[in-house]
């Protein structure tokens, strides 16, 4: 684990409320700009948060309009609430609900990996030779009033088959040990991964979705970032794959049945066969999330901001 669970005495020794406020840009199987402020109590914590997706399913599905949600976090009733501040309605999973979703799909996993699935796009960190390297910047940079310093390293994969198949990982972190209520949200965020079930890998943002597929090289890579100590200002994750790029069978296949079409038709002409694209290498972002720490504060949090606000009806399951 990229860090060891503190003793419960430290966890219980931490006090104050803080606030936070992020921005958050990300890629994966579509892109979103989101805007969001956290609030952290000692055995509780709220988010805000505004979403606009800008590429993908999600786009099309929002209309390409902003969202907010809200979602509360309860460890003294061990719940995680959802609000939808729009419809003024909430759904609720019990700590319990989610170890069992979470049993359910690690199962799910274990059983795909017996199948034999052939997906362009299957990765496996196993098949490449890697090599690290740091990039680190020596020299310590103020960014919103913070003393940070710098965690950079890359590792690039090269397919021990093919050497035009590399994945690259970046992880491209300033840390800084200033920020005020680092401690108190640590502290919080690792007595939530232990009551729910999952490992310190959930606490860094964008983390769990890129160590679905490169866990190994993510855990060496997070080490690396006890040399900058302290709470990210800024961070980046990316995954790059140089790739093998072309038409697919599909495009293919539908421009065959139209110039098949056009040549039946009484003025139809039959379309020459189109010259073959060649495939190609390209490199593509698989996977990316830039955050930036624009605002940290500790003092007073409203106790109203962690609990359900009244008319807000729970979602029937």
């Amino acid at each position: 684990m990229q860090w060891l669970l503190i003793l419960l005495v430290l966890v219980s020794s931490a006090h104050g409320d803080v606030t936070r406020k992020h921005k958050t840009s990300s890629v994966s199987f579509g892109a979103f700009d989101a805007t969001s402020t956290e609030y952290y109590a000692e055995d509780r914590s709220a988010n805000e948060t505004s979403t606009l997706w800008t590429k993908g399913m999600m786009k099309t599905m929002t209309g390409g309009k902003e969202r907010a949600s809200t979602t509360i976090t309860r460890l003294d009733k061990e719940v995680v609430w959802t609000l939808d501040p729009k419809e003024k309605t909430y759904n609720e999973m019990t700590f319990a609900e989610f170890r069992e979703m979470m049993k359910k799909s690690m199962k799910e996993m274990q059983d795909a990996k017996g199948e034999d699935e052939a997906k362009a796009d299957t990765v496996s960190e196993d098949m490449y030779e890697w090599k690290t390297e740091a990039k680190s910047d020596p020299n310590p940079k103020t960014i919103h009033g913070w003393t940070c310093r710098n965690m950079h390293v890359v590792a690039v994969g090269t397919n021990k088959q093919n050497p035009e198949d590399r994945v690259s990982i970046t992880v491209n972190n300033w840390n800084s040990p200033d920020v005020p209520g680092a401690e108190e949200i640590r502290a919080f965020q690792e007595r939530y991964v232990k009551a729910i079930g999952l490992d310190e890998m959930a606490l860094t943002p964008g983390m769990m979705n890129a160590a679905m597929m490169f866990e190994k090289q993510l855990k060496s890579l997070i080490e690396e970032s006890k040399k900058a100590p302290g709470e990210p200002v800024t961070s980046l994750i990316e995954i790059k794959r140089h790739e093998l790029v072309g038409p697919s069978v599909g495009e293919a296949m539908k421009e065959g049945m139209k110039s098949e079409l056009m040549g039946k038709l009484p003025f139809g002409k039959k379309k020459e066969e189109p010259k073959a694209q060649e495939p190609k290498y390209e490199e593509r972002v698989k996977f990316s999330v830039n955050t930036e720490l624009m605002e940290a504060s500790t003092g007073n949090v409203d106790a109203a901001k962690f609990e359900i606000p009244a008319k807000f009806k729970l979602k029937k399951k």
